[in-house]
């Protein structure tokens, strides 16, 4: 196998094997792959648009630090970020300690990224050195995300007595101070002594609990915030629920009875209960970050001097031999030395059909041997193409993805003015000669009147009745930033496998010379029946539809009788094919013994009723030296030709048949296409399939551009590069392949049915409804962003109106909590509203 230093012009990863380059020389580099090459034909030396995360930290003026090629790489959970203080608060941190070079963090995925010297320190000192002020990081573990979800822990707990404790204040407040607020009772009932030890000696300390120790990570973050020199919204809730707790704390101490402790519980309780919906969220879109290692390869059966025997795939050296049996995956990339196998790579290539390989052909670490057995050597790299892709996706999840919530963005300008307002307002009032009771008064009303409830569920509420609307439409959001940003997207990039079609194989033409159509599939799938491939599953499974149990219907195409004619249609790849008839008999074949079976490397042999049955690639039959008539030399070229599988079927040393089997398209593909165009989005095909296999996608006119043959490692190269050159890009994909494209572009949209890295990369996962409700996914992020703005609108007209007439002294702090409530609940009967969607 060919190694080289070389790395693709377009992507930057290393190239394996012989580099791609223009035949014509018209365009300069080498590439990876054949695609890699036609996305730079396509898009020109665009440079992907460079989305980093704002320079937040104080004294934060390294962004671009030079870090060494043998430096080592941690990814860290951390839990306990809500804003982009936090990432910079991290990111210093971390950045502090020794023998750490870099550090970049995301809130939105609560990760960590740091470079650092392995000889100063390592994972676990790094987690524990940003461990403070309530973060807390570790490092991910294989199997131990799901169960660390379903744990009962901390912010659970906080959450529950957060909201005891509110209801208890309530409750004290439902049943005595409001009823004296309005009249009901005299002031002086307040004042008795029973009256008094009921009210203000339980409720000064449940609202200290739920202040201090539930509220205390929105106290922490307005602390960070600050710090950091970027005050967030954090910093108008805590400082609105702390005056209004020091000043009833004050009225208390000096005998007074009008006190707010309510507006206090209530600001931290809905905050601190919203922000725990929120991370439940986040965490169910990261959630088992840790467990996209299972479909990696940890040990390897190593052939060497003594015999075979097991070891750690990180052991392993440049030139080990390992054994890869049937049904298991090739460790590391390398070089077959011995044996022939049918290798499986859909999970890290897209290739929806096995490729036989035998020795001296290379093999991507993370494919599967679907029969034989094979002994490998160990390429130079001693790496994994799946290792590449995982790492790939956990840089790309651990960046900054820029999707910042819009009232952080608002809070950068909001946040100082207010408190600037209401210290101005409190030294005014108290220049005028107000009391200080007063002025104060005025100070804390003028704080909780622009607390952002309406502004911290402008966005959460709008996008919780999107989540909700999406799945009743079969679909699950884990990021909720995708159900509004999805409205802004420019292009959506489609996979092909799995995605635009069904992604497996069917036999879709039997094209038949000599012979029977029945006598064609039984004997194709009593042999094939025996085997272990997507073909062959196709086969068995097309014969059991037809019934190939009576004599033929004259439904297959004769060769003989059309003159040779192509056993495919004008448009295969569309074609209603018999096998998805409901008004076939879905009967199993009659069993039919199979004996002297033999599996070849590119299809397989055995005895049925006597006769010698071969059944595979056409290069098998002219291996074997069995005769290949005229007819069936032609239907094979035009199989080829409408980009289909074909595989031979003969006996008696004479080809009888040709079974033409490909990946079926789903059936409301171009509906999907025609409604997203329509938006003015821009629609295009990223595939790891060859050129001959998307042939209608590419006539399709909503269609911009096919990216045929790209590799896994360069599809997030081609999103990046999109994105350079177009806008916005949303990636819909299935497979492992598409998973550092689902995580590289805007937003990710993966199908259930897909390989579990891919839904774990996604923002949005389609559990039901298939391209359908993708379409729906894309109008309800339309609906959304629209409410979204809607109570943006609202809550910035709320503070124009309501600070002020605070600030004039007309509104108390209960009125302003009062005025607060309201503007809340207008933003959810808003965002509450029916959906009304188009089918």
């Amino acid at each position: 196998m060919t190694d080289t230093t070389d790395t693709c012009t377009l992507c930057d990863l290393p190239i394996r094997g012989e580099p791609v380059t223009d035949d014509d020389g018209s365009i300069d580099g080498s590439f990876c792959c054949q695609g890699c090459l036609e996305v730079y034909r396509t898009l020109g030396d665009t440079d992907p648009e460079a989305v980093s995360a704002d320079d937040l930290a104080e004294g934060d003026d390294e962004p671009g630090r030079d870090v060494p090629d043998d430096a080592e790489t941690a990814f860290l959970a951390v839990d306990g970020m809500h804003c982009t203080a936090c990432e910079a608060f991290l990111e210093t941190t971390a950045r502090d300690g020794d023998g750490v070079y870099d550090a970049e963090a995301s809130y939105t995925t609560e990760m960590l990224k740091v470079t650092y010297d392995d000889g100063m320190t390592d994972e676990d000192a790094i987690a524990e050195s940003v461990s403070r002020l309530g973060y807390r990081a570790n490092v991910p573990e294989v199997g131990t995300a799901a169960a660390e979800e379903e744990r009962f822990g901390r912010d659970e707990l906080r959450t529950v007595l957060g909201v005891l404790g509110a209801m208890s204040v309530m409750m004290i407040y439902v049943l005595f101070v409001y009823p004296s607020y309005l009249g009901i009772y005299s002031e002086s009932f307040l004042r008795e002594p029973a009256t008094h030890m009921m009210v203000f000696v339980p409720i000064p300390l449940l609202s200290t609990f739920v202040v201090f120790f539930v509220g205390y990570p929105i106290i922490r973050s307005a602390y960070v915030s600050l710090r950091a020199g970027t005050p967030s919204m954090d910093v108008l809730v805590a400082g609105g629920a702390l005056a209004s707790y020091a000043y009833s704390m004050y009225v208390v101490v000096t005998g007074g009875v009008v006190i707010y402790f309510d507006v206090a519980v209530a600001i931290v309780a809905v905050v601190t209960l919203g922000d725990f919906v929120q991370r439940r969220v986040k965490r169910r879109a990261l959630g088992s970050v840790g467990d996209l290692d299972f479909g990696r390869v940890t040990s390897a059966l190593v052939r060497d001097d003594v015999g075979t025997h097991e070891v750690d795939v990180d052991a392993l050296e440049p030139g080990d031999e390992v054994v890869v049996k049937r049904g298991e995956r090739v460790p590391l990339d390398g070089t077959i030395v011995e044996g022939e196998a049918a290798l499986d790579e859909a999970l890290v290539t897209g290739e929806s059909v096995p490729e036989a390989k035998g020795a001296g052909d290379a093999v991507i670490g993370g494919s599967v041997a679907t029969d034989g057995r094979l002994v490998v050597r160990v390429g130079e790299r001693a790496a994994s193409t799946y290792d590449r892709l995982l790492a790939q996706l956990w840089n790309v999840q651990s960046g900054s993805g820029g999707t910042q919530r819009l009232a952080d963005t608002i809070a950068a300008l909001f946040v100082p003015f207010v408190l600037t307002l209401a210290v101005l307002v409190a030294a005014g009032w108290l220049l005028t000669g107000a009391p200080v009771r007063e002025a104060l008064t005025i100070g804390v009303s003028v704080l909780v009147v622009s607390c952002p409830c309406s502004f911290g569920l402008a966005t959460p509420v709008a996008v919780a009745a999107g989540v909700s609307r999406a799945a009743d439409d079969g679909v699950l959001v884990t990021n909720t930033d995708a159900v509004a940003s999805l409205a802004d997207v420019d292009v959506v990039a489609f996979d092909k496998t799995g995605t635009l079609t069904e992604g497996r194989m069917r036999v879709t033409d039997v094209a038949i010379a000599d012979a029977s159509e029945d006598d064609v599939l039984r004997y194709a799938a009593a042999i094939e029946g025996e085997a272990n491939h997507p073909v062959a599953d196709a086969v068995v499974d097309h014969a059991e539809r037809r019934d190939a149990r009576t004599p033929g219907d004259g439904a297959g195409r004769d060769m003989a009788s059309d003159g040779g004619q192509s056993a495919t249609t004008d448009d295969p790849i569309d074609e209603d094919d018999t096998a998805t008839d409901d008004s076939m008999d879905d009967t199993a074949t009659d069993a039919l013994r199979v004996a002297d079976f033999e599996e070849r490397r590119r299809g397989a042999i055995g005895t049925v009723d006597g006769a010698r049955i071969l059944v595979g690639h056409p290069a098998l039959f002219a291996t074997d030296d069995w005769s290949v008539p005229d007819a069936v030399e032609r239907a094979i070229a035009d199989t080829r030709t409408n980009g289909a599988i074909a595989t031979v079927v003969g006996w008696d040393g004479v080809a009888r048949g040709v079974l033409a089997a490909r990946d079926t398209p789903r059936d409301d593909w171009r509906e999907t296409v025609e409604a997203l165009a329509g938006d003015g989005r821009e629609i295009v095909v990223v595939t790891g399939d060859d050129q001959s296999r998307v042939s209608a996608f590419e006539a399709h006119p909503d269609i911009g551009d096919v990216f045929a043959g790209v590799l896994p490692q360069a599809k997030a190269a081609v999103v990046e590069r999109l994105r350079g050159a177009e806008g916005t890009v949303a990636m819909v994909g299935d497979g492992t392949n598409d998973a550092p494209a689902l995580a590289a572009a805007d937003l990710g949209v993966a199908f259930a049915s897909g390989t579990e890295l891919a839904t774990e990369a996604a923002d949005a996962t389609v559990t039901e409804g298939g391209l359908r409700s993708v379409r729906r996914l894309f109008a309800i992020a339309t609906t959304t962003r629209s409410r979204v703005r809607q109570n943006f609108g609202w809550a910035l007209g709320y503070n124009a109106i309501t600070l002020p007439l605070a600030a004039l002294g007309l509104v108390d702090p209960l009125l302003a909590a009062i005025a607060m409530a309201a503007s809340s609940l207008l933003v959810v009967a808003n965002s509450a509203r029916s959906y009304r969607l188009a089918e």
